[in-house]
């Protein structure tokens, strides 16, 4: 099902063909397009006037030419299903800030930086023409990082300088001229950077020498930066290249995914295995063997981290502007009173664990973290009631501390579990079922004690078998897609896992939505670390018993506690990859709002409850797209 009116926010600088790749396929899907461009942009006025001229569909493609001041009032507009936006890192951070709570989805393009890795093994005349492909052409969309293996460095710098000296700047339309200009802002950003860079021990060539009031800048090369300075950690502007020396492999990936931005990369090599290896093992979203920036609108490109995580081209760039059929059209769910800084402050009193709360119809249980059950940092707990208010048991009061503990244990968990063949992890997925439908009975009763008829109880715990099992089977199916594109050789779509997932469940369907959550998760190699029901969480911990014996240590940590507290702790956690809340309208604004710390994709119900029995909502397409993310390599070809 189409999304509906999509708002396209272009930068200031951006080529015909890169707004066509977001234009087409919105349109192609049966969207409407609302275009801002800078200002001076004829071209996409006359596209829009083509495309009222060829149909009986005028609107179709609208497009508004004025100031980046009016993004956020076209990001706003009721009317507008989806936000398509391209720009500079901060100001994806502003927007999504901006449209928490306003129910329109946000797809993010950020930063132009990319990643060049050269190893010993490459045709180091090759790989130096890509990199002032890469960073030099009129096609370079920002700055390079260059990584190159310790045996070829020297060499490397000094064919790289002799070729910098060739280059030629001057006006854009001069076919003559290698390097145009981008305007006074990119001089003096990058003048700044190189300034910054020679305070922190960098050392500076520049090709040529410029006037200094002189609107061009030089090609320049920086070698030399700690690997923790700021200027390595900051994105690097056009037209600048950073050059760092690796020894190993795994140092050259460490490097390479130290940084929270995950656009583009290339990897030179003239040893096709590890030149997958280390493919296979960078956090981008697109990789090329042997070659720099090359494009095909079958093949999807996009990125991931600070990058954004929207796609153009192939079936992913259809996906951006497709939704499950059935799906509510996308309202305002704002909270204006909702205030982000006390949001999940104030945790309701706990009962402090031990022998002062009484005698316990069961034992307490603790927190599920690192494949054992664990006391609290409060070291205090909760009561858990039936339908009828009688005491069941009581839960552990989980912190930010305890938070923190998951998040590390299901980082220790994470490379072992990604690199699990599909069967493996299909293999435990069909254990945990086979475990869960033995506590059937205990499960069904405990589900009649929530108010569940004990028919009904019982078809749920059913169907929570049949949901592992089927994504025990999606999960052998799974597999990376080769295609052709065109001349350009072939390409392999990956399917990798997000990395540590935080999932906050619902109240509702404790043990069924639980259980639709984990599974998709576990299946596309995430660890997880999740909130169970906040009203009966005790499905969730009785399912942990099972799992402290057939999971690795870490891969599934369930913390118990005050949901708005802890959805907090995980909404601001920097390193949690991704973040599903299925709760309140309060609660999905506020997950919106404190993603931009680090851009995680969120997943959230905007308060509205789910149909978790229905296939389609409960075991549909939507959770597996939403649990793995795409990576494009391509492969080389020819000599």
């Amino acid at each position: 099902m189409r999304t509906g009116v999509v708002g396209l926010i272009l930068p200031s600088r951006f080529s015909f063909l890169e707004m066509m790749w977001r234009i087409c396929p919105a349109l192609a899907v049966g969207c409407t397009v609302v275009a801002l461009v800078p200002l001076a942009s004829p071209t996409p006025l006359l596209l829009a006037q083509l495309a009222g001229e060829l149909g009986p569909f005028p609107g179709i493609l609208n497009v508004i030419s004025g100031p980046a001041s009016l993004g956020p009032a076209l990001a706003s507009c009721p009317g507008v299903q989806k936000v398509a936006f391209c720009g500079a890192i901060e100001e994806g951070r502003a927007l999504r800030r901006m449209l928490a709570g306003e129910g329109a989805e946000l797809g993010l393009a950020l930063g132009t930086e990319s990643l060049l890795l050269l190893t010993d093994s490459a045709d180091v005349d090759s790989a130096v023409e890509g990199v002032v492909d890469a960073a030099w052409s009129d096609r370079s969309p920002g700055g390079l990082r260059l990584l190159v293996q310790e045996s070829v460095w020297d060499e490397t710098m000094k064919r790289l300088q002799v070729r910098m000296g060739r280059l030629r700047s001057g006006h854009g339309l001069d076919g003559a001229v290698d390097m145009g200009l981008k305007g006074p802002g990119a001089h003096v950003l990058a003048q700044d950077y190189v300034r910054e860079a020679q305070k922190q021990g960098a050392q500076v060539f520049q090709a040529g020498d410029m006037p200094s009031d002189s609107p061009f800048c030089p090609p320049t090369l920086v070698s030399g930066l700690p690997p923790a300075s700021p200027c390595a950690q900051a994105e690097v502007p056009w037209p600048l290249v950073t050059a760092s020396a690796f020894r190993t492999t795994k140092e050259a990936l460490a490097m390479a995914n130290g940084t929270p931005r995950g656009g583009s990369a290339s990897v030179w090599s003239e040893r096709l295995g590890p030149a997958l290896e280390l493919g296979y093992g960078l956090h981008v979203g697109t990789v090329w063997i042997n070659a720099h920036g090359l494009r095909d609108p079958a093949v999807p490109t996009g990125g991931c981290k600070e990058s954004g995580h929207s796609w153009h081209g192939g079936l992913d760039g259809l996906y951006e502007y497709l939704q499950p059929l059935g799906t509510p059209a996308r309202a305002r769910f704002i909270c204006e009173n909702l205030n982000y800084d006390t949001f999940g402050l104030a945790v309701p009193p706990a009962l402090p664990a031990g022998p002062e709360i009484g005698p316990s119809p069961a034992p307490p249980y603790g927190l599920f973290v690192g494949g054992r059950f664990q006391a609290p940092g409060s070291r205090s707990s909760r009561p858990i009631r039936d339908s009828s208010g009688n005491l069941l048991s009581y839960v552990a009061e989980g912190g930010a501390k305890d938070v923190r503990d998951a998040v590390e244990a299901a980082h220790r968990a994470a490379p072992g579990w990604a690199g699990q063949s599909p069967g493996a992890r299909a293999a435990l997925l069909c254990a945990l079922a086979a475990a869960l439908e033995r506590r059937e009975p205990a499960l069904a009763s405990r589900l009649e004690r929530q108010g569940v008829e004990l028919q009904a109880a019982k078809a749920e715990v059913e169907l929570s078998v049949r949901r592992l099992r089927a994504c025990g089977a999606q999960a052998r199916a799974q597999g990376h897609t080769l295609q052709v594109a065109g001349l350009r050789g072939p390409v392999l779509r990956l399917r990798e896992p997000l990395g540590v997932l935080a999932i906050v469940c619902p109240d509702e369907r404790p043990l069924l939505a639980f259980v639709s959550l984990l599974a998709p998760a576990l299946a596309h190699g995430n660890t997880v670390v999740l909130v169970p029901s906040g009203t009966c969480p005790l499905f969730a911990l009785e399912v942990c018993q099972d799992m402290a014996t057939l999971f690795p240590a870490g891969l599934v940590n369930v913390v118990t506690g005050d949901r708005d507290h802890l959805t907090r702790c995980l909404a601001l956690h920097q390193d949690i990859q991704a973040l599903w809340y299925f709760g309140s309208a309060q609660g999905s604004q506020f997950v919106e709002w404190a993603s931009a710390g680090n851009l995680k994709p969120v997943w959230v119900n905007r308060g509205c409850p789910r149909a978790w029995d229905q296939e389609a909502e409960g075991a549909g397409p939507e959770l597996g797209l939403r649990a793995a993310r795409t990576k494009a390599l391509w492969l080389p070809m020819g000599d």
